[in-house]
Formats: structure tokens, sequence, C-alpha cells
């Protein structure tokens, strides 16, 4: 027996996603320590025998696959009490004509990220999200919300080219996250990145620094890169009257200039990259880059089709996320799984891309990745953190029969279907 073990979870399967995603352990059991870690991974049979002392809990799934957490590695938690309030509008003039007039009247109130992130948290766990990646203000509340949920988090030290009640210039926002830093570097469950917000909004001696900054402090740089055909067009042609134009001096694709900076290397957590030339998802591949492809989002904003994959095959690590719930309207993780592997299809006009494994590997152990976080979480294998989901499958209409796991879990379940999140 060992020593430590605390909880088995007994389930009818178990898809650990690594070491190869499409692995499936069939009446299999998780053991967990009284850490919170796995420290077993065996047949149900096998686990009765030696865990059979009576201060060792046993949970029974019968129906169920376990799954690693799902990692939204892409999202806004404050703007959750923004749901619903600007739909069916082009990006910046939903930014420049709801969502910041908005932010600046209420971020700065007292418990206002609090609160947005703390019903975030509570969507994100209720549907099986263990693990998030959050660009938003104030992230001292945003961490007691974190702290009170339980959930873990990679919260994002914010960096805008615009004064607000936070910072009144660029050097004041970052002057900010280095104290925020050290307030939060202890923390258990929570990890930073510097978050400057995009190229059209943060000049570039701003992203320089916090480029050095992430390499110093050895975190991601997490930022929205090549997010509308706009952005991308207007860079190239230097078009500094146009909103979406980055902030720079010098006529480049964005991604182009970040490479150019210095900031295109495997720290980078490149938020929605929906317009990309072959070329630059080569530079995405060879520099280990990680892409967070947010389906619904872009979708709902018509920004286009992010090369899914194309970039897979040219070896581009790409996670999921949801962006915000005002710009989606949901933090529903199950939804990006579904809608990544049906728009990879489409736009590919190939059925056999970003299959089901593939699209599980993208919503934990590719989006563990791009928080920094693929040795704690992500996958079920011995050592590692125990942040695990229970979804059942095969006893309500919509998921029966079950003749391939993975296949029901991410083309026929819901968030509807979680039943335990550890």
């Amino acid at each position: 027996m060992h020593l430590d073990a605390a909880t088995v979870i007994c389930a009818r399967w178990v898809a650990p996603v690594a070491p190869d995603a499409t692995l499936i352990y069939e009446n299999y059991a998780v053991v967990l320590d009284s850490r919170g870690k796995i420290a077993d991974l065996c047949a149900i049979p096998e686990a009765t025998e030696k865990y059979s002392d009576s201060a060792i809990e046993f949970v029974h799934l019968p129906n169920h696959l376990l799954i690693p957490g799902l990692v939204n590695a892409h999202t806004h938690t404050g703007m959750t009490l923004m749901r619903g309030k600007a739909d069916d509008e082009p990006l910046l003039t939903w930014l420049h004509n709801t969502v910041w007039p908005i932010e600046g009247k209420f971020t700065h109130r007292e418990r206002f990220c609090h609160d947005g992130a703390l019903l975030a948290a509570a969507e994100m766990l209720i549907s099986g999200t263990t693990a998030f990646a959050d660009m938003y203000w104030n992230p001292i509340e945003a961490a007691e919300a974190v702290e009170r949920a339980g959930i873990r988090a990679l919260l994002g030290l914010i960096c805008i080219g615009f004064p607000s009640h936070f910072a009144k210039s660029e050097q004041e926002y970052i002057e900010n996250g280095i104290r925020i830093a050290e307030t939060l570097k202890d923390k258990e469950r929570i990890t930073l990145a510097w978050a400057p917000h995009a190229p059209y909004t943060v000049s570039d001696s701003a992203l320089k620094q916090l480029g050095q900054l992430s390499t110093d402090m050895q975190i991601p740089l997490h930022v929205h890169l090549h997010e509308t055909e706009d952005e991308c067009s207007a860079s190239a042609k230097l078009e500094t009257t146009n909103p979406a134009c980055h902030r720079s001096e010098h006529a480049a694709r964005p991604l182009s200039n970040f490479d150019r900076l210095g900031l295109v290397n495997s720290r980078l957590l490149a938020a929605h990259v929906v317009h990309t030339t072959d070329e630059e998802i080569s530079l995405l591949a060879n520099s280990g880059a990680n892409v967070v492809h947010c389906p619904s989002s872009n979708m709902k904003l018509a920004s286009g089709f992010c090369r899914v994959s194309d970039m897979i095959a040219a070896g581009v690590h790409v996670a999921l996320g949801t962006d915000s719930a005002a710009s989606n309207n949901s933090l529903d993780m199950f939804s990006e799984m579904r809608a990544a592997a049906l728009l990879a299809k489409n736009v590919s006009r190939d059925p056999t891309t970003v299959p089901a494994a593939t699209a599980l590997k993208m919503a934990t152990l590719n989006g563990a990745r791009a928080l920094g976080l693929s040795d704690e979480i992500g996958s079920i294998e011995l050592g590692k953190q125990g942040d695990l989901v229970a979804v059942e499958l095969g006893t309500r209409v919509h998921t029966a029969p079950v003749f391939h796991p993975l296949s029901t879990l991410v083309y026929s379940a819901t968030r509807e279907d979680v039943r335990e999140v550890w």
C-alpha cells in the first residue's frame, strides 16, 4: 500500500492524455495522496487490493470518464459582469464604445474585479475547468477570488498604452506589476504572467521591456496577437491613423515585429492568432511559442478562422481559450473543444484533422504548457497535481451509446455532464 494514499477514484474510463492523447484505460483507478497529487494509476482490482485500509476514501464512478482538469488558456474574468452587455459588434467598436467606457467607470471600484473573477471561477469549476490564464485589471482582487474558489490561475500583470485608474503610463503599469508580483509570489495556486494588452495598444519600448522581464522572471508573456485582419494589414502598411495599427515605427505585421523585439519564444502566450502566413506559422513552431485558439469568440466577432490544422501539422503548440464572457458569451471549454474540432475540419476541408483526442489535448496538456504548468497539471501522470474531472457518459440520451469515450466527450457531452471536480 502507498503509505500516503488518501483517495482512490475508480472510473469506467480514464483518459490520461499523456503519453498518448488517444490512450484510454478501462476500469482504472487514480490514487491521490494527502497533498492531492497523483500517487498511482492502476486497474481497479489491483487498487482494491493495494489500498484496502479503511481510512482511504474510495470514489466509485461506474459510468464516468476521468480526464485531467480543463485549462482555459485565455480569458478576462472581470468581464463576466458584462456578459450580454454588447453583442453583435466588430471588435474595435465593441472595445471603444462599450467595454473600455464601462471599465473606466467600474473596474477601480472595490470588489468589481473580485466579483467578476469569483463568478467566472464558479462557472469554470462547475464545467470542468480547473485552471485558467487571466488578463484583467486588478490581479490582487482576482487572486482573492481564486483562493476563495480553490481554482488554479495564471494572473496577468497588465500593461496598456493609455491612462486608467490603475496607472497613468506604461512605465507605471510595469512598476505596479513588479509590486503585485512581489505581493502574490507565494500564493499556492497562483502564478503570474506579464500581460501587455495588444500590439495596437502597447508601444515597442514597453513590449521590449516586458519581454526582458518575462525572461528574467521566467514567466509567460500573455498578449492578444493577430486578432483581426485589419490589425495585420494596417500594421504592415503602418497606417497610424487606424486604431488597429500596432504602436510601432516599423511597417511590419505584428508577429514579425514581435520577432524583431525578441518576444517570439517558448514563453509567448499569444491569444487568437487568427491571421497567419506559412512563414509566420513556421516561426511560431520553431520558436516553441504557444497559440491560444478562441474559436467561439473569433466566430462571434467575425475575426476570421485560425489555421489550427496547419499550425498543428507544423508543430505549433495550440491551446484553447474561451476569451471573456462578454465576447463568447460563456466560459465553457466543452463548447470550445467541439468548436475547435469542427472548425478545423471545415477550414482545412479535411475531416481527419483535429480528432477528438487532439481537441482534448489542446484543452488540457497544451493549455498547461501555455501557462508554464505542464510539469504540474494537464495530464494524469504520477507526481502531478490531481486536478481531475469526472464526466458522466452513456446514462443520458445525448451521450448514449458510448462506442468511443473521447468522441462522446468532445462531440456529444456538455458541461452539464460534469459530475465531480478535484
